[in-house]
């Protein structure tokens, strides 16, 4: 190839990164929370109600965070039980995108859980995805005084989980537009949209109903965060 077309092929590449960028974070937004779990200290940066439950497991040259679950308790509780919620960031807007594998149960269900808007234990926002619809089921949810109320979502999308693989799922809040969005490997068609006016600052997480899953390569963006401190 000649060396002038491929000086213009890279000179393309180059101006035309900043575009792809600025479509996938807005203007403003600045990485505020990195984590990829190569060390045992990062489920420090998590408060947990079953330490034991948790840890940093390794797969070859990849770490990553993994709960084993409460699959003797399935069907007990209203709310998820295994709740990983980060420690002294408080969110208003943000672009929270993490790769997640749930582990499917003997009935193929799997599911994983998204925290936002984390005031305490009774009062926040949480997502289920989830590749079957029973109850607690698909769905965006407010969680008030520990009842919790699906939301209406607009243009349910199903989730199609791939067994023992990572999947990308990005979470967008946006408090002007009080929208919520979610999405599972397609980043340009959601698989839930919701809009609530409830809840603005909080805390956020990952965790599940009562299913096994994984977590990795958590990154979160946003114009600000606060210290709980």
């Amino acid at each position: 190839m000649p060396m002038k077309i491929r000086f213009t092929i890279l000179l393309a590449l180059i101006l035309s990164l900043p575009a792809c960028i600025a479509q996938q974070v807005p203007e403003g937004y600045i990485m505020q929370y990195q984590q990829i779990f190569s060390t045992g200290k990062a489920l420090a940066d998590f408060k947990v109600d079953n330490p034991d439950s948790w840890g940093i497991f390794q797969a070859g040259s990849n770490f990553y965070l993994h709960f084993a679950g409460s699959p003797e308790h399935a069907g007990s509780s209203v709310l998820p039980l295994n709740m990983a919620i980060l420690g002294n960031q408080v969110y208003g807007d943000f672009i929270l995108e993490a790769d997640v594998m749930p582990v499917p149960d003997t009935s193929g269900l799997g599911e994983i859980c998204l925290f936002l808007g984390l005031k305490d234990k009774s009062t926040y926002y949480y997502i289920q995805l989830t590749n079957q619809g029973n109850r607690p089921g698909h769905g965006t949810y407010l969680v008030k005084d520990s009842v919790p109320k699906l939301l209406v979502s607009k243009d349910l999308q199903p989730v199609i989980w791939k067994t023992g693989k990572w999947q990308k799922v990005r979470l967008e809040r946006n408090i002007v537009k009080r929208t919520i969005l979610v999405f599972l490997d397609n980043m340009k068609v959601p698989v839930l949209q919701t809009k609530d006016y409830e809840l603005v600052m909080g805390s956020v997480g990952f965790g599940s109903f009562s299913s096994p899953g994984s977590i990795d390569n958590i990154r979160i963006w946003a114009p600000t965060v606060i210290s709980e401190e």
